[in-house]
C-alpha cells in the first residue's frame, strides 16, 4: 500500500553542505537533472543552498507557497550533517529535528499526506521515533540514515534511488535500487502507516500498562460520568470490561487524524484501516 496515491511534481534538494567539503548535494542534482532530461520526465529538480536556519525557513516557506499557489507537490531532500537530535547548518548553528518535522508536517498536510522526505544527514531517521499519534503525520514516507554514514556512499545511494524513481515511478522499486548501490542496512525506509504503528506501540507502552492503564481507565470514566451521570464505582466495573472496545475506537480516531482522513475524506479510501487487525498486529510487536 506504500505507493498508493503517491505523486510528486518536483524534487527539492536543500543543500546544507559547506563550500569546503564534498558537494554531495550538487552531485545528486546534476545526476538527477541529466536523467530527467534523458527520460523526458515531467519532474523538475531544484537545489537550494542554505547557510543558516533563516535560509532554511525561507526555502520551506517558498515550497509551501508553490504548493498552495501552483499545486506543486514536492519531494524534499536535505543534504548535510546532523545527529539524532539536530540538523546542522554551515554557519555552525543548528535546529532541532522536532522543529524540522513540525515544518514538514505543515507541507504534508497541504499535500494531503503525500510528502516524501529523504535526508543524507547522519542518524536523521531517529528524528521520527517520537511521532505522535495525536497529530497528522509529518511525512508520507521517509528515507534517511539510522547510522553514521560516509558522504560518498550516501550520494551514490540517493542517485540510484532517484534514477529508479524517475524511470519507474515506484518508491519501493527505487528503494531496491538504493540497496544495490549502497549498504541499505544503514537506512530507514518507512511510510506513514508504519510510523503510526510504531507510535501506537510507544503510546501503549506508556499508557496501557500499570499506572498508565489505570489513568486511562479513570479518564474514560470521567468522560462517561460527565456525559451520562452514574454511580462511579458501578461504572468503573463496567468500563474495565469494555475499555478494549473504547480503545479500539480511539485508535481509529487517532489513525484518521494521523492519515488526515478527517481533513481529506478521500484519504479514507487511500489508507484503508481495519482497527482490529491493526491492534492485534501492534500487540504482537
Amino acid at each position: 500500500m506504500s505507493d498508493i496515491g503517491f505523486s510528486a511534481d518536483k524534487i527539492v534538494i536543500i543543500d546544507l553542505t559547506s563550500d569546503s567539503e564534498l558537494q554531495t548535494g550538487r552531485a545528486i542534482e546534476e545526476n538527477v537533472v541529466d536523467f530527467i532530461s534523458e527520460e523526458q520526465s515531467r519532474l523538475v529538480c531544484e537545489r537550494e543552498k542554505c547557510k543558516s536556519e533563516q535560509d532554511f525557513r525561507a526555502v520551506i516557506s517558498r515550497i509551501k507557497t508553490d504548493l498552495i499557489v501552483k499545486d506543486q507537490i514536492p519531494l524534499i531532500h536535505i543534504e548535510g550533517h546532523g545527529s539524532k537530535d539536530s540538523l546542522f547548518f554551515p554557519d555552525h548553528s543548528s535546529i532541532a529535528w522536532s522543529t524540522v518535522f513540525e515544518l514538514l508536517r505543515e507541507i504534508n498536510i497541504l499535500s494531503k499526506n503525500n510528502l516524501f522526505f529523504a535526508c543524507g544527514a547522519c542518524e536523521s531517521a531517529y528524528a521520527l521515533k517520537g511521532a505522535s499519534i495525536t497529530k497528522a503525520s509529518p511525512v508520507f514516507g521517509l528515507l534517511a540514515p539510522e547510522k553514521v554514514v560516509r558522504a560518498g556512499d550516501v550520494a551514490d545511494g540517493f542517485i540510484a534511488f532517484y534514477k529508479s524513481l524517475i524511470k519507474n515511478g515506484s518508491l519501493n522499486t527505487a528503494s531496491n535500487a538504493l540497496a544495490s548501490a549502497t549498504n541499505a542496512k544503514n537506512f530507514a525506509f518507512i511510510f506513514s502507516y508504519y510510523l503510526f504503528k510504531n507510535a501506537v506501540s510507544a503510546h501503549k507502552a506508556k499508557h496501557r500498562t500499570g499506572r498508565g492503564k489505570q489513568e486511562r481507565l479513570e479518564e474514560v470514566l470521567s468522560e462517561a460520568v460527565d456525559k451520562i451521570g452514574s454511580d462511579v464505582n458501578g461504572l468503573r466495573k463496567q468500563l474495565k470490561s469494555i475499555l478494549p472496545a473504547v480503545e479500539r475506537q480511539k485508535l481509529l480516531e487517532f489513525y484518521q487524524i494521523f492519515m488526515m482522513c478527517d481533513l481529506y475524506p478521500e484519504n479514507a479510501e487511500r489508507f484503508k484501516f481495519d482497527e482490529l487487525d491493526f491492534e492485534a498486529g501492534v500487540s504482537d510487536n
